[in-house]
């Protein structure tokens, strides 16, 4: 069955009386659009777009209106897509039925819709909206009014490439990496930790939010592809059975994902001083000093000079940034052009000396970013090669040890031994 939902705040703002909560007028000025694509309408070149196809652009718009939803305050949620309990989570509001015999009810919290003792839940959408959307914006492109001022520029969800997960290389994140993330936030950037800011079953709401957002954007990207290689005239082309078979494949996507947690194949090995050495001479041995550096200090041969980073990145303002990238010199301006994320925003190896990790400080949370690397970034995948299960361990544990004995790198050896670490080289205090 297909179950309409609106958002809440625009059908709860009479019970709610705090201007935070998303309700006053200089908050909530009016309903909202989603943002369209650029490959809907722009020419992007190379890249899947429908510039130039009007007829196509509108199918693709009314297939997102059948299957999701026309605006933000008015979603559908499609048969399949494996929201939990058909995506009651997003509003606080839902329509059963349709025309003159649609009902309109209440979604609390903890019981049924119908028990009015129970607190009406807040939905998805409007704790999006009043802790998310300024960053990552209506239709979860990372468009929000603050996202140019900030680095790393917010995700785009549209994609569906969520870049710290404890899935395989480039499959969807599984729910619990979504929670990880609201939860602690993204040490090193603007994503901040909700845990102290929303209960349980809201972080669960505005994961499951995020998750309709992705399928939508995905499913929008899709329709865009499909059309360019289309007829503008053919009447047949981006027809509903289309529409549906290209959103089912997202759904399960993500289906999929959720039984597909990469977990390590042996237990973790003490991090004894012999396996932090042998795992720093790994370090030095394989492509990782490459990005890294060979002080771990992001500053690798790969990418450009620190300081051309910073001054490219941080020089001004932000919408001159792609001018300060034509003045680089030619050559530097080459290294940059190759080092952008999937969403073509620079990009910078982490600095392993401060101990910051993005997705995760927990040893298993190191492991997946060596082991599976970083979706949408540059940062490749390790497991099974060059580092086997035995060798991951060991780079995980120099990682951890990293910050609190520089010295590691430091007093390196300039060759890594051929035969292992020498014990007496450095004694961990």
């Amino acid at each position: 069955m297909e179950s309409r939902y609106r958002a809440a705040l625009i059908l709860g703002c009479s019970c709610l009386a705090i201007a935070t909560a998303g309700c006053s007028d200089a908050i909530n000025a009016g309903p909202l659009q989603y943002v369209e694509a650029d490959a809907l309408t722009k020419d992007l070149g190379p890249k899947a777009n429908l510039h130039g196809k009007p007829n196509l652009q509108n199918k693709v718009r009314q297939a997102l209106a059948g299957l999701y939803g026309p605006d933000p305050q008015n979603i559908r949620v499609p048969e399949g897509s494996g929201l939990p309990n058909g995506g009651i989570y997003l509003a606080n509001q839902v329509v059963m039925g349709s025309g003159e015999g649609a009902a309109t009810k209440w979604v609390f919290q903890g019981e049924s819709w119908d028990d009015p003792r129970r607190t009406v839940q807040a939905g998805g959408y409007a704790i999006y909206r009043r802790n998310c959307l300024h960053c990552h914006g209506v239709s979860g492109a990372g468009d929000g009014p603050t996202a140019p001022f900030l680095y790393p520029i917010p995700r785009d969800y549209r994609r569906g490439t969520f870049k710290f997960t404890s899935t395989p290389s480039g499959a969807k994140p599984h729910r619990n990496d979504l929670r990880r993330t609201i939860r602690y936030g993204l040490h090193g950037t603007s994503m901040p930790a909700f845990e102290p800011l929303l209960t349980e079953s809201e972080i669960e709401q505005v994961i499951d939010y995020v998750t309709f957002l992705s399928m939508r954007g995905e499913t929008e990207l899709a329709l865009i592809e499909e059309g360019s290689i289309s007829d503008e005239n053919d009447p047949n082309a981006l027809g509903e059975d289309i529409a549906k078979e290209i959103a089912t494949g997202v759904f399960n996507k993500w289906k999929a994902a959720q039984a597909q947690v990469v977990n390590p194949p042996i237990a973790r090995t003490p991090p004894t001083r012999e396996s932090i050495l042998r795992g720093r001479d790994l370090f030095l041995g394989s492509d990782c000093k490459d990005c890294h550096g060979r002080l771990a200090r992001g500053d690798g041969e790969s990418f450009v000079d620190q300081d051309v980073f910073n001054e490219v990145v941080f020089g001004g303002d932000p919408s001159e940034r792609a001018r300060r990238v034509e003045a680089l010199p030619e050559k530097t301006k080459t290294l940059w052009n190759q080092k952008p994320d999937d969403w073509g925003n620079p990009l910078r190896p982490a600095n392993l000396n401060r101990g910051i990790y993005k997705g995760g400080r927990r040893p298993i949370d190191i492991y997946w970013r060596i082991a599976k690397g970083i979706n949408g970034a540059q940062m490749p995948a390790h497991y099974p090669s060059p580092f086997d299960e035995k060798k991951m361990w060991d780079v995980v544990n120099f990682v951890l040890a990293l910050p609190y004995e520089p010295e590691l790198l430091t007093e390196a050896p300039a060759t890594p031994p051929a035969s292992g670490p020498a014990v007496a080289a450095s004694g961990m205090k």
